[in-house]
């Protein structure tokens, strides 16, 4: 039954995004001939290239390509694939060091002001070097949506929802992440909040707290067109009842090798000696966009 509602679940999302390439296709054939006086066709041209121009500007300030779990709540380039690794390790005192390994795929919309505004995810963490783990292989879906644009004063807001399906190795339940984004632009480089809740309700955990939360503050640094150092704290809820709060400092540097490659190394250190908090972690982030 899991696995016969994750292949649902991916159909729908693939469907989902050919409707969008093709519906995207389709308004930009000719419709005929526009009736606008000519002066005010022009612009309205220009300012939605002036707009335009702006949103990209922003998306790229203000996205986040790199080994950190700070969340950017920034759109892609619309009509376009990220395709992201996240390879990574912990050591934690008393447990196993596990390896870690999450691909993802992400794809903007395109169209619409909302639509271009609109992300879709698909994930599937993995551990390895513990033998058999519960819930290991799950797939995630997300969706993120931007909806406040910088101006201004005015800060960037953008939600992430997302849900976990019991499709992995001896997996059960089904959990749900909320997250509220938000980024503004403060001297070189970007100040962002997330502050998230969970719903925790599969079995893969031995005295699993079912009411999650947290949050995580963090600046992007850009140091250059090129290259940018991101630094944040995250404090957030234990997974076991009866452990306290993880407390962990994250930083990485993020380099745009080109266009389409981003590769970012980092860090993670944790500030306490709760049982859960890892002592220190190491990994990597790449991203290719498509």
């Amino acid at each position: 039954m899991h696995h016969a509602l994750c292949t649902s679940l991916t159909v729908a999302f693939l469907m989902l995004v050919c409707t969008s390439s093709a519906a995207v296709a389709q308004q930009s054939e000719p419709t005929g001939t526009d009736d606008r006086p000519p002066d005010s066709n022009v612009t309205t041209e220009d300012e939605f290239s002036e707009f335009e121009t702006a949103a990209d500007t922003l998306r790229e300030q203000q996205s986040i390509d790199a080994y950190t779990s700070l969340e950017d709540g920034q759109p892609g380039e619309p009509g376009h694939f990220e395709l992201e690794f996240d390879v990574g390790w912990e050591t934690i005192s008393g447990e196993h060091d596990p390896v870690s390994f999450a691909p993802q795929l992400v794809y903007t919309l395109d169209g619409s002001e909302f639509l271009r505004n609109t992300q879709l995810i698909l994930a599937v963490p993995m551990e390895f070097g513990l033998g058999g783990v519960d819930g290991n292989a799950d797939i995630e879906f997300g969706w993120q949506q931007r909806w406040v644009q910088e101006d201004g004063w005015i800060p960037t807001f953008a939600t992430l929802a997302e849900i976990r399906v019991p499709s992995g190795y001896h997996s059960s339940g089904v959990d749900g992440t909320f997250t509220g984004i938000v980024a503004k632009e403060l001297g070189p480089g970007t100040m962002f909040l997330n502050a998230f809740v969970k719903t925790a309700n599969g079995n893969n955990v031995e005295d699993l707290r079912h009411f999650q939360w947290g949050f995580r503050t963090g600046y992007k640094w850009r140091l250059r067109d090129d290259f940018a150092l991101i630094t944040d704290y995250v404090n957030q809820s234990s997974e076991e009842d009866g452990h306290a709060n993880l407390n962990l400092l994250e930083v990485s540097g993020e380099w745009r090798v080109n266009e389409q490659l981003t590769v970012s190394p980092g860090i993670v250190v944790g500030l306490d000696d709760n049982e859960e908090t890892p002592n220190f972690g190491a990994g990597i982030h790449m991203t290719w966009s498509f």
